[in-house]
């Protein structure tokens, strides 16, 4: 019985991390969503959107911020040597638009 009154309070810390984590993601400053892909395209990311809805852009809203993979390239250095560089991130916003 004790053993599992104190594996409660564990259980409840994990699960807030976890619930947390994704809100990180997600730009705070812009209001829509046009805003909002622009933030991450300043802030160096590739966006590639799926959208719910037939609306337009501006009657968007953002329901979520994923992120995507690096896009890498070998480059060539002296001596034959060659080093894996990130070209690009990729991130995926979710958009939810009315019609």
């Amino acid at each position: 019985m004790l053993r599992s009154l104190t594996l409660i309070p564990v259980g409840l810390a994990v699960a807030g991390l976890v619930l947390a984590a994704p809100a990180g993601a997600a730009p705070t400053g812009p209001s829509n969503a046009q805003q909002t892909i622009d933030q991450l395209q300043s802030e160096g990311y590739r966006v590639i959107t799926t959208k719910v809805g037939a609306g337009s852009i501006d009657q968007c809203s953002v329901s979520g911020v994923r992120p995507g993979r690096d896009i890498t390239e070998l480059r060539a250095f002296p001596r034959g040597n060659t080093q894996e560089v990130v070209r690009y991130t990729t991130v995926y916003v979710d958009l939810a638009c009315a019609r």
